[in-house]
């Protein structure tokens, strides 16, 4: 949109002393026609803008405008590249990529950004290849308001194939979600991107309806089955784990070695499944009915290797 490239061209001139109408125009991707267009745009409007003549020449602002009136700080543009550094790690997009150059640009020449006391790293958090790609294709199809075809499996492992509108992508807890509307159910649907196992962008276009982001501290989908408090007794090598996936005011020091830790789980093979992960790391204090039903799981479990 114009209006945006008018303040990525400020933003530009407010840390660069001159850059080239070339440069603009590779930059914003457009001709430079256009630039030469939007430099008189923002005279109109009072910017001080001026030219110089030249291989050494250039568009600029005149330095008093920037002294008053600059937009961003070195540590702005410091902060804003390290969280899209960040994020390009979990979303290979095109347009991040073009946008981290543009703020890089608008640094100066040099390759080495100013020293930031933070850094983000997601690397542990990398996906396969296809899935990334999975990300991406949904990625441009929320941009051309796409209709996507998913084939589904549930958490019960219930396969169905859905027609969706995607209107949304979130990443959290290490996974990453759809929001969509989906024709079948008539209703805006969230559905994990682990469990589509096949996915197909058609050509055809969809009218876009009024859509509210799903916020991010609530429940992805309401759970079907009974939540319980369950007291377990677990090690410093669980205790992490615990720490990470609950509050950590749960926890109460029992000796040197051992925790209480008093957690909500599903009284369900999804709650079964994560004590499964702490292994010999944890023990279930109070024989009730989640103890009856873990137990019961893991004689399930053993079953298939007698």
């Amino acid at each position: 949109m114009k209006i945006e490239r008018l303040i990525g061209i400020i933003m530009l001139l407010l840390q660069r002393e001159l850059v080239s109408a070339s440069e603009m125009a590779t930059m914003f991707e457009v001709s430079k026609r256009t630039i030469y267009r939007d430099i008189d745009t923002l005279a109109m409007a009072n910017i001080p803008i001026y030219t110089l003549p030249g291989v050494k020449g250039g568009i600029g602002i005149m330095p008093t405008y920037k002294v008053d009136k600059k937009l961003l700080t070195v540590e702005d543009l410091t902060a804003i590249i390290t969280g899209l550094g960040g994020f390009e790690q979990l979303l290979s997009s095109t347009d991040i990529k073009k946008t981290l150059l543009k703020m890089k640009n608008m640094l100066g020449h040099s390759n080495e950004l100013p020293a930031s006391p933070i850094s983000l790293d997601f690397s542990n958090l990398a996906m396969r290849q296809e899935f990334n790609e999975q990300v991406e294709k949904l990625h441009l199809a929320i941009k051309k308001q796409q209709f996507v075809a998913i084939t589904y499996i549930d958490r019960d492992g219930n396969q169905t194939t859905r027609s969706v509108e995607p209107y949304h992508l979130l990443f959290r807890n290490r996974s990453w979600y759809l929001q969509g509307y989906s024709l079948e159910r008539e209703d805006f649907r969230t559905f994990k991107l682990s469990r589509i196992i096949d996915l197909e962008v058609a050509a055809e276009t969809f009218e876009g309806r009024a859509f509210t982001v799903k916020p991010l501290n609530a429940p992805i989908t309401q759970p079907p089955f009974e939540m319980q408090e369950v007291s377990l007794i677990i090690d410093k090598t669980a205790r992490e784990q615990i720490v990470l996936r609950f509050n950590v005011n749960s926890i109460e020091p029992l000796d040197e070695t051992y925790f209480l830790a008093k957690v909500t789980l599903p009284n369900h093979e999804v709650g079964y499944r994560f004590l499964l992960t702490l292994g010999v790391h944890v023990t279930i204090q109070n024989q009730d009915d989640f103890y009856d039903g873990f137990v019961a799981y893991l004689q399930e479990i053993q079953n298939k290797y007698d």
